[in-house]
Formats: structure tokens, sequence, C-alpha cells
């Protein structure tokens, strides 16, 4: 036998050697009858595969007791995770939830004539219901949807069918809290009393609607505030500091685009979300300023009279039309002594067609500390101006009283407005009930 074939085989003495040393380590170290585990059954289509248990190790260290248990996350055993747990998906996971439904309503009377306005010899009722959905696919993709039907009085004098329309049809995508792009029809973010709708502020008037049955007098939008179009936007340190770049009227290809910008500063309590109200009730304590600003070219359009019979309508001249805005709100819950709520803002037209030079409201408000029965009262009184170009200021103001049983969610006011249209002088009383579900 050659010397180079002793030494392999020497080689694989050795090799096995080793290789039964290490079978009788393991064998000595399971315990007799030990089988390994079974693996898990395959999950049904469409759920997560169950993670098998681990066995306990008696070196681990014994479990602490319930009370020092209650209210933290278990803690991950160093074996490995634990069963697979069938409690409800937590908030770091919204997608798992399924599609949330909300109910709003609000109706309403009104003490006035429309045709003679400073007389309040008729009652006029209005109500509004909007069915809002929204789900997030992912912790990326997110959609919100809404519909709304209304009833009450028309330029021509209502009817008693009502109409339903689409108010908003969003595909969201949040690429980081610095960048969020929403897609569809949606709230321009052109100033707070639009993200705030009716729903979310202190007056049961919106502000700006000076004109019966015409558009609210303030930055162009759109019906219920919406419009058509993409937003991007963003927020830092929590919500204390939020952009929003639009454009809109994407619809309408016979128009140039609406651009708008608004940037949000709370310098107390952040608004991280969206959408921002006019009034927290005393939940929150704010100090915030936002500005914002629209362009549109030829936005603004000359209004030209009836074609006399037979005669060809003119064709109206055309400017790039402008706006700029400033709102500020203060709101500050002080305890036993209730909260105070103070709010205004500025609004500046540009464009050689446009009807009103500027326009501003204001506005003050203060909630009891304790209910006065069901809910707390809220006096308020608002201010509001607006000039045209070539005729006397309009004036209204609001005195009114909310009684908030459940916030937003239950509320009722009670009011009274005084207005002059350039001279022309209206009364009217008011009473609405708001409910949110």
């Amino acid at each position: 036998m050659s010397t180079q074939t002793r030494a392999a085989r020497r080689r694989g003495d050795v090799g096995a050697g080793f290789l039964a040393v290490i079978l009788g380590i393991t064998s000595f170290h399971r315990p007799a009858g030990a089988q390994p585990p079974p693996e898990a059954p395959p999950a049904p289509a469409g759920e997560a595969p169950t993670i098998a248990a681990p066995a306990a190790d008696p070196s681990a260290a014994p479990a602490p007791p319930a009370e020092a248990r209650a209210g933290a996350p278990a803690p991950e055993s160093a074996a490995g995770p634990g069963a697979a747990s069938t409690a409800p998906p937590s908030e770091k996971e919204p997608w798992k939830k399924p599609v949330s439904v909300a109910a709003w309503a609000r109706v309403g009377g009104r003490l006035q004539n429309p045709g003679a306005r400073e007389k309040m010899d008729r009652l006029l009722g209005d109500g509004e219901l909007d069915l809002s959905f929204s789900g997030e696919i992912n912790r990326f993709i997110g959609l919100q949807g809404a519909v709304v039907a209304q009833f009450g009085p028309t330029p021509t004098g209502g009817n008693i069918t009502g109409s339903v329309t689409i108010r908003d049809v969003i595909a969201k995508f949040q690429f980081h809290d610095l960048l969020n792009v929403w897609i569809g029809r949606m709230i321009v973010p052109s100033d707070r009393s639009a993200f705030s709708g009716p729903w979310s502020m202190g007056p049961w008037n919106y502000p700006g609607f000076f004109e019966p049955y015409a558009p609210p007098i303030g930055p162009r939008q759109g019906p219920f505030g919406r419009n058509d179009g993409v937003t991007a936007w963003g927020k830092a340190a929590g919500g204390l500091f939020k952009y929003y770049v639009g454009a809109f009227n994407l619809h309408d290809s016979s128009v140039s685009p609406l651009y708008t910008a608004r940037l949000n500063l709370s310098v107390l309590d952040p608004e991280p979300a969206y959408y921002q109200k006019a009034t927290y009730l005393g939940e929150k304590s704010i100090l915030a300023l936002g500005v914002a600003g629209e362009v549109q070219k030829e936005g603004s359009v000359e209004s030209l009279p009836p074609p006399a019979a037979g005669e060809p309508p003119g064709i109206p001249r055309k400017d790039t039309y402008g706006e700029v805005n400033a709102d500020l709100l203060f709101e500050k819950n002080l305890g036993a002594a209730g909260t105070i709520t103070l709010e205004g803002a500025f609004y500046k037209y540009f464009g050689d067609f446009e009807r009103f030079d500027y326009s501003y409201f204001a506005l003050a408000s203060y909630l009891t500390p304790s209910n006065v029965g069901v809910g707390k009262l809220q006096p308020l009184v608002r201010l509001q101006q607006a000039k045209p170009k070539n005729a006397d200021s309009y004036l209204l103001i609001d005195a009114q009283v909310g009684y908030i049983i459940e916030g937003h969610a239950a509320r009722v006011a009670l009011g009274y407005q005084r207005s002059d249209l350039s001279g022309a002088k209206g009364n009217a009383l008011f009473l609405g009930v708001q409910l949110q579900k």
C-alpha cells in the first residue's frame, strides 16, 4: 500500500471519529422520546401563517407580575416571537381596518323674507346630509369619498325634491410626513374656513355669504369649497408647520388651472391633519397663523349684460386673477374660567374685472367651563365686511348663542343676523341643529 493511500485512510478514520463524537453529544442532550416540533399547517388563502410557539426555556427569567405588565407592550423573547395574536389591528396599521363610514346632518330654519330682506315674516327651512367613506389600502395609499344631499329654498323658489351630488373623491398617497399627494375632488387649501367648513366652526353661517343664493365672497373654490385637482402637502414638527400647493379647475379644459398655495404655523398645540378647525372647543390651545394665495391666468373675466334681441353675445375681456389672504386663530382653555376664541381673516383680490377690492371678518366667542343642563353655552359675535370696487361696503353682523352638547357632533345654534349691502338692509333670525356620527 502506498504512503498516499495510508494517509488518506487515516484522514478518513479521523473524520469518522469526529462525526461519531458529535452525534453522541447530540443524542446525550436530547430527552428520551423527544421529537422535532411538527410543522404548522398551511394558512388559508389570504391569511398569515401561524408561528409555532417555542418550547419553554427553564433558564429564562420569571415573568413579571400582572400589575407590572398592565398597560405595557409584551416584551419580545430572545427565543423568538410568541403565538400569533388575534387582537384587532393596531393604530399603527390602519390599512387592516375596514372602511369607515360617517353621517353628518345639519337642519335649520330662517325667519326672513327673501324678497324684502328687512322683514322677518317668512319662515324658511333647509338641510344637508353628508355620507363620507374613508380607508387605507396600505401604509402609503388611502381613499376618501363623500356624497351630499340638500334641500331648501332656491333662487326660483325651491322644491321638495332636493339634490344629491358628489362632494369628495380623493386618492391619497403618503410618501413622508413632508410629502403627501392627494388627487381628485377635495377642499381647496385656501383658508382656515375652507378646511373647517360649517361643521367645525362656531358660527352657524359660513363666512362670506353676503348675497342670497350667490357664492361666498372669498377665495375661489367651488361647490362646498371643493374643486377637481391635485394637492401636495406636508407637515413638520408633528404639525406645528404645514404647507400646501395645488392646481385646480382640472375638470374644465376651456379655462386655465387655478393655482393655490398655503402656509400654516401653529405655535402652541400642533394641527397634524390635512384639515383644520376654526374652533376646537377647548380641546387644544391654539395660536395659529396662516397665509395663502391663488392665481389664475385669464381668471378675472368681464361681466357683460345680456345681448339685445337678435344680437350675438359680446366677447368679455379677461385679466389675470389673484388673491392673497391671512388668517389668525387664538383659542385658550382657561380651566374653570372657560374657553375664549378669537379669530380673524383678511382677503385682498386682484384682477381688472373683480367685483370686490377686499373683505375681512373678526370673531370673538366664549365657551362656558361646565354644562348648563346637558351642554355648554357658547355666545359669539362676528363682524364681516366686503368692499365692492364701485359701491359702498357690504356689512354682516352675527350674534349667536350656541349650545354644545357633544362637541361638534351635537350642537344647536340660535342667532340674529343684520346685513347692510350698500344700503340694502336685512334682518334674520336663524336656528340650526348639527349632528355627526
